[in-house]
C-alpha cells in the first residue's frame, strides 16, 4: 500500500496516509472525507555513484577533480 500526501478542503490540514486502492482517508484534524490528494516528491536513495550516492565523487569537465566552484 502506498503513502499518499492529502490536504483536506475544509480545514486545509495536510497529511500523510497509508492508504488502500479507492479508499480515501478522513482528515485527522476535523474528520473531513473532503479531501485531495497532493502531488509530493519521491525520495531516491542510491548507492551508486554517478547518482550522487555513498561513494560519491564530485568531479567535472572543467577542472577534471574536485578543486572548482562548479564541483563544490
Amino acid at each position: 500500500m502506498p503513502i499518499y500526501e492529502f490536504r483536506c478542503n475544509r480545514c486545509g490540514a495536510v497529511f500523510e496516509e497509508l492508504v488502500r486502492n479507492g479508499v480515501k482517508p478522513e482528515c485527522p484534524e476535523c474528520r473531513s472525507g473532503d479531501v485531495c490528494r497532493l502531488l509530493s516528491a519521491f525520495a531516491v536513495h542510491s548507492s551508486s555513484a554517478h547518482l550522487g550516492g555513498k561513494g560519491a565523487t564530485k568531479s567535472c569537465s572543467t577542472c577534471a577533480g574536485s578543486s572548482c566552484a562548479t564541483c563544490r
